[in-house]
Formats: structure tokens, sequence, C-alpha cells
């Protein structure tokens, strides 16, 4: 219960010098603590609901208890601020809270409403949805300290994949794109069937300015544009041509018989290229050299391809292509690895279950330190399944993948079940590019929003 302060402190000092003035009386003099401070903080477990499936796959609501043991309070005892640095998840109700203190003093809690501190007892809910003013009276009357408790809670789901859509460009059907120099640049072919391009700032909504291609081919693989040194590559016509600006092509290595570039490290400083002379390697983008006959069953069509430093050694780069073994291709998708500090590769053995899906234009995608794959409609753990159904994603370098079923990491449902050709990446700002060219055509950007959160 409330009571008025003044009321209340007058009560708390006159007690504690009767004591005092007694204890003197009889030769023992209680001196009354000078200190006013809150020493601990801490609230009890909250309700918090959030987002589900039913049985049906509806969305639903579910409410669980938030055990608040798991995000501990700081006291800045300097500035007078009491906080928990790891906020409480998305939509946690803090409007009704009870909290226990450690005090050397007297408390009480600012009202907005009477304007003055009042008197409160523990047991009290108390509304935390904005910061609250607490002053702690010190029990020999000679001062005060304030204190400035928030309790903070998620402004978003953190886990949540959260979409935005923009416009594509114009004359523009996709089918690779790629960072590169602080711009996105989106290849594909116009309606004649000519080679196009498009550029877009990478740091900014997406607006394109369309590109004229020079140099290149018509019939190039610009699905399978590498990065690599400061310059693009593409495969075209078993040539390899490299392009410093995105437009204007020249080709580097000719009649090899070049299929597709299985990555590229500037960490490793190596780029790999299927031929069929065999698997190729070079330090420098022009030079290239056999390595190994191509191993059967290698994937060299519809590619998707990885470079990234190993979590336990960096100075490890581990490549992945993931693929067609067939130019057709149609079947299982392969994925093979191959670690700098190893000679040769190796394919993993998927379970049938877990295997890669097969679906039409097939992309992969390294994002949050694991594979995403998605893509038209196809055959997923030998069932059927639609268009953009679900990411499949997998934990553990390509071994085992799995759809993914929770709420929060979905591809926008207004691509479900659209089968047009399209192009994607991940970004260095950690946001996922979905290009498409159907009924829903556009650009797609989304992130995990806590990969966007400010360190």
């Amino acid at each position: 219960m409330k009571k008025k302060l003044a009321i209340y402190l007058s009560a708390f000092f006159m007690l504690f010098a009767g004591i005092s003035c007694s204890m003197s009386d009889g030769g023992t003099t209680v001196v009354l603590s000078p200190y006013a401070m809150i020493s601990s903080f801490s609230i009890g477990d909250i309700k918090s609901s959030y987002p589900d499936f039913t049985s049906t796959g509806e969305d639903t609501t579910v409410v669980r208890t938030i055990s608040t043991s798991a995000y501990p309070f700081t006291i800045n005892q300097l500035d007078g601020e009491i906080f928990n640095v790891d906020s409480l998840p998305f939509s946690t109700d803090v409007s009704k809270v009870v909290m226990t203190l450690t005090v050397n003093g007297s408390v009480a809690m600012y009202i907005d409403s009477l304007g003055t501190y009042e008197y409160f007892s523990t047991s009290d809910s108390i509304d935390f949805t904005t910061p609250r003013l607490f002053r702690v009276y010190a029990a020999d009357g000679s001062h005060h300290k304030d204190y400035t408790v928030t309790v903070n809670v998620h402004k978003v789901e953190p886990e949540l994949m959260a979409w935005s859509k923009y416009q594509s460009p114009v004359g523009v059907i996709p089918a690779g794109i790629v960072e590169f120099k602080n711009s996105v640049y989106l290849f594909g072919t116009a309606a004649d069937g000519s080679l196009a391009l498009a550029v877009s700032p990478l740091d900014s909504e997406p607006v394109w300015e369309s590109l004229q291609l020079n140099g290149l081919p018509a019939t190039a693989d610009v699905a399978n544009v590498q990065q690599f040194a400061g310059s693009l590559f593409v495969v075209a016509e078993g040539d390899v041509y490299v392009s410093d600006d995105a437009a204007n092509w020249t080709a580097v290595l000719q009649g090899v018989g070049a299929i597709a570039f299985a990555g590229a490290s500037d960490s490793d400083g190596k780029i790999w290229l299927s031929t069929e002379q065999g698997l190729m390697c070079s330090n420098d983008g022009v030079n290239f050299v056999v390595v190994e006959d191509t191993p059967d069953g290698f994937p060299m069509y519809g590619v998707s391809t990885m470079s990234y430093p190993l979590l336990h050694n960096a100075n490890i780069t581990r490549y992945m292509v993931i693929g067609y073994a067939n130019p057709e291709m149609e079947g299982d998708v392969v994925v093979w690895s191959h670690l700098s500090s190893e000679n040769g590769w190796v394919r993993y053995d998927n379970e049938k279950d877990y295997s890669c899906p097969s679906l039409k234009g097939l992309r992969v995608l390294r994002y949050d330190s694991k594979f995403y794959a998605f893509g038209g409609a196809g055959i997923a753990a030998g069932m059927p399944v639609m268009a953009f159904g679900s990411f499949y994603i997998s934990k553990d370098n390509g071994i085992v993948w799995k759809a993914c079923e929770d709420f929060y990491q979905r591809l926008p449902k207004e691509l479900l079940g659209d089968n047009a050709q399209f192009a994607a990446f991940a970004d260095s700002n950690n946001y996922i590019w979905i290009v498409t060219d159907g009924v829903n055509g556009g650009v797609w950007k989304g992130i995990i929003n806590r990969l966007g959160f400010e360190k």
C-alpha cells in the first residue's frame, strides 16, 4: 500500500531516533546509517506471448512464462541507472512487474500523476513500460540518491526474418546477382534474349540503373558470376571472361572447355574452375592449371558456391559447391567440399530424407553461419514441394538439410507457388536479396532482425 512519503519518513526517522536515545540512556549509542543505495535489483517471472503454428498450420499465439533470472540487471551507481543489458523477449508484458531489491535506507517511487515520491511495497506490481524514478533516503536523513530503472524489452522479434519489397529493374529477366564494389549488379536477359545488366546501390533501397554489357557472349552463364581479386569472372562458351566494372568484359582463358566455377576465396587467394580437362585452379585469375581430374559426380551445372574460414581455424578456408552433375539439372543435388589445408575435393553422401532438395533454379546461400536452400517447385525428402514453400537449412556445412518449419524464418508469402525465374544472394549487410520475374515480381530484401541490431 502506498503512503504519503512525508508521513512515512517522519515515522521512519522518529522510530530510529527513539531507539537511539533509549539505547544511549543505557550506555550504548546507535549510529544511524548515512548510506542511501540500491545494491541489488531483480524482477519476478513474467507472462509473455509469442507466435506459433497450430496443428493445421494456422498462425496462433502461445503464452509462456519468461524466467527473468536469465536477464540480470546492471546497477550503475555512478550515474544512478538500473537496467537489463539483455532485453526481454519481444511482446513481454512489463505493465505489471513485481520487483525485488536490496537497499540501504528507505526507497520511494516517483508518481507522475502526483508529482511527488511515494513509499511503496515490494509486493505491489509496477508498470515498467516506461523508465521509473526511484529515490533512496539514508536512514540518518542526511541525504538521498536517485535511480532510473529501465526494463528493456525487444522492440521486434530477434529471430523473425522481416521482408520488404521494392521495384525490380525494367527489362531484366533475373539470372544472377552479386555484390561488387559497394553496389549490387543484377545479370539477366532482355525480352529478345540478349544479356541485360542493372546496378543498384548496396546500402539503400534498391534503385536500378541499366548498363550496357560489352564483350560478353549472349550464352554466358551469368548465374555463376564469381568475385575474385577485385574483379568479376564468368564462363561463356567454354572460355573465362573477366571484368573490373561488371559492364566491360575480356576473355582471359580460352580453349579449355570451361564449364563452371567451383568457388573463389580472396583470403585463400584461389579461384577454382571445372573444365573438360579437369579441375583447374588459379592464384591470379589469369593463369589456370589443372590440379586434378574432375571427380565422378562433381557438380558443374546450376551450382551455388561458397567459401569461408573455419570457425576453429581462420587460416583454413572451406570451399563448398552444390548443384547437379548433369547438364539437364535433374536428379539428386550433390554437395562437395574442399579444405585449403588438404588435397582434393570430397563428396558428402547425404541420407535421402536429409539431402539438399532438388528445386527449379535452386539457390544455396551461406547466411547466419548456415546454408539456406530455396527455389521453385521440386523434390525435398522424396516428396513434391511447392515453389518457395520453405527454406531448407543445413547447420553442419551441407550434410543434413531440414525444412524450416518455424514461424520466424519464412520466405515471403507472396512468392509461394511462383515458379518464375529468379536470382538471389546474401549481401555483406546480412540481407537476403531475391529478385523475381513472376506474378509477384520485384526485389525482396529480408533479414533476421537480430542480424541488423547495432552491436
